[in-house]
C-alpha cells in the first residue's frame, strides 16, 4: 500500500473517537498531574463520547475504561489503561456551583461501558495509529488542555474550547459545522478547528503565552486571527482557524500527497 494512503487510513482511524465532542457541551477542565478532570452537568452523557459502549466498535478512546462511581454520582473515574493517566468526569452545576452531587444521577450510558482492560483488535490497531510524541509536545498539548476554558474579560479573549466562543464577538457567518482536529509527530503538530463560534487563533496563542497563566518558556512565533505558532523548547504546534476542515489528516509533507489520492 503507498505511504500516502497508509497513512490516510491511520488518520481516519483515529480519527473514529468521539472525544472532540466533548467541546459541544458546557464544560470545564481541571487538571491534575495523571488526574484529568471534566466538569459538566451530566458526566453520565459525556462518557459516551470518551469510552466505546459496545464490543470493540472502535469508538472513543483506545483503552479508556470505567473504575467507579465516586460519592453519589459526584464523579465518574476512568483509567486509560496503556498509560495508566486517570479521567475523572465530575459533577458541576453552572447554575449552582457549590452542590457537589447531582439532584439525580441514572448512570445508563456507565452501566454500558467496556470493562476489559485487554484492548481488542480495532482498539489495539487505533491505539498503535496514534503518531509518537515528543515530551516537548506532551508538555505543550496538555498545557493546551489545561487551558481550553480559560478567558479573560478585560483583555479580550476566550479559549472556549475552541469552537464554543463564550465572548461578545461576531458570528463566523460563512463557516461551515463545528470541528476539532490534530494530527502531527515527533516535535510538530497542527490543530486546526472551525465553526460559528470558533476563536481565533490569536486568542489560542494568548493563553499559551500568557505572563501570568501561559505555559512557562512557551513563545510565540506567529499569531493572526486565522494562524498561529508557538514553541515549547523542541516542539512546535500550528495553530489554524478554517471554515470547513482542510484533509483527513495534517502531516504537512503528505498534504500533496492525499490530494493527489483524492484527484
Amino acid at each position: 500500500m503507498p505511504r500516502h494512503l497508509r497513512v490516510a487510513e491511520r488518520a481516519q482511524l483515529v480519527a473514529s473517537s468521539g472525544a472532540s465532542r466533548v467541546g459541544w457541551s458546557n464544560v470545564v477542565v481541571s487538571p491534575q498531574y495523571d488526574d484529568l478532570s471534566i466538569l459538566t452537568e451530566d458526566p453520565d452523557h459525556l462518557v459516551q463520547c470518551l469510552a466505546d459502549t459496545a464490543n470493540d466498535s472502535g469508538h472513543g478512546i483506545p483503552g479508556l475504561r470505567p473504575v467507579e462511581v465516586e460519592g453519589a454520582g459526584d464523579a465518574l473515574l476512568l483509567k486509560h489503561h496503556p498509560t495508566g493517566a486517570l479521567l475523572r468526569m465530575r459533577y458541576h452545576s453552572y447554575y449552582t456551583p457549590d452542590q457537589r452531587t447531582p439532584p439525580w444521577f441514572f448512570p445508563t450510558n456507565w452501566r454500558r461501558l467496556r470493562r476489559d482492560p485487554q484492548l481488542g483488535t480495532q482498539e489495539r490497531n487505533a491505539f498503535d495509529a496514534i503518531p509518537s510524541m515528543h515530551e516537548d509536545a506532551v508538555d505543550l498539548l496538555a498545557g493546551l488542555v489545561a487551558r481550553l476554558t480559560c478567558r479573560r474579560g478585560d483583555e479580550g479573549w476566550a479559549v472556549g474550547w475552541l469552537i464554543s466562543n463564550p465572548t461578545p464577538r461576531p458570528f463566523r457567518e460563512q463557516s461551515g459545522f463545528d470541528f476539532i482536529q490534530l494530527w502531527g509527530d515527533d516535535t510538530n503538530w497542527t490543530l486546526q478547528w472551525g465553526g460559528c463560534s470558533a476563536v481565533p487563533t490569536s486568542d489560542v496563542v494568548r493563553v499559551l503565552t500568557h505572563p501570568v497563566i501561559g505555559i512557562p518558556g512557551a513563545r510565540a512565533v506567529t499569531s493572526s486571527e486565522t494562524r498561529g505558532e508557538v514553541h515549547l523548547r523542541k516542539a512546535s504546534l500550528i495553530l489554524e482557524l478554517h471554515d470547513v476542515p482542510v484533509s483527513e489528516y495534517f502531516g504537512s509533507e503528505n498534504r500533496v500527497e492525499l490530494d493527489e489520492v483524492h484527484r
